[in-house]
């Protein structure tokens, strides 16, 4: 069986996960192939090219070659998990040298609904990872959080084809490019077509449209409302002492 680079799977995971998602090999390790079917399935029900089948051509197209990665992305992903529950892979290695290193035991699967036990990480957090590292939320609450928040925004390249800043010709140009695990945006300015100001101005944007992602614990039952202020007030704390030298926006109430 051949195995899988680092790039490969960790493009997959941002393929079937978003952007937004910290990978890490943490991640990789909680990560179970029910997670990667359930984000799949979301994001197929809103890329699918049945839904787009009254639009443009250019659209319909569009849409006919993101559904393919993200069929393509899925399968790396169940590949890899497959592989990961044989024997541990070192990601680091290249995938020849993989295939000639000595085989190991067969290890158990990791359980996704584990809580976490430790000391929060010296480092700026975004909410759902600070309520994992609190041990309020297992791993898979994480995952499931970060899929429903997605789904209840626009995306960057709809908001800017609204506004006529970008049109079909242009996210196709910045979707095709290949430029490590760039956001949009950031592709978008590699190639000349938005600025950063008008990026900035779309983020913000897109932030302002979407629901809380506190709101998703609080639903779930996770936290209370009353909590949720409580917990936002110590993460604002955690991330105040430890934001310097790390770029990002991170939650803060100075």
């Amino acid at each position: 069986m051949q195995q899988i680079s680092e790039s490969e799977i960790l493009h997959a995971c941002r393929v079937l996960f978003g952007s937004e998602l910290h990978l890490s090999r943490g991640f990789l390790n909680y990560l179970q192939p029910s997670g990667a079917r359930t984000a799949y399935r979301k994001k197929a029900m809103l890329t699918h090219p049945d839904r787009f089948v009254s639009s443009c051509s250019n659209i319909l197209a569009k849409q006919k070659k993101l559904f393919q990665s993200l069929n393509q992305a899925h399968e790396v992903v169940q590949s890899y998990l497959r592989q990961r529950n044989i024997a541990p892979v070192d990601l680091r290695q290249h995938p020849q040298a993989a295939q000639n290193s000595r085989p190991h035991r067969r290890r158990p699967t990791p359980d996704t609904n584990r809580f976490y036990r430790g000391t929060l990480p010296n480092r700026p957090l975004q909410l759902a990872q600070f309520l994992y590292y609190e041990s309020l939320i297992p791993y898979a609450a994480v995952i499931s959080a970060i899929t429903w928040q997605r789904q209840q925004r626009p995306s960057v390249g709809q908001i800017a084809q609204r506004w006529r800043w970008l049109n079909d010709k242009d996210i196709d140009r910045i979707l095709k490019l290949r430029s490590g695990f760039s956001r949009f945006g950031e592709r978008a300015q590699q190639l000349g077509l938005l600025n950063p100001l008008q990026v900035r101005t779309l983020l913000l944007h897109q932030r302002a449209n979407q629901k809380q992602i506190g709101r998703y614990f609080v639903d779930h039952g996770y936290i209370t409302e009353k909590n949720l202020e409580r917990l936002l007030d110590k993460l604002s704390e955690h991330n105040l002492k430890y934001r310097h030298g790390f770029s990002g926006q991170y939650y803060t109430r100075s």
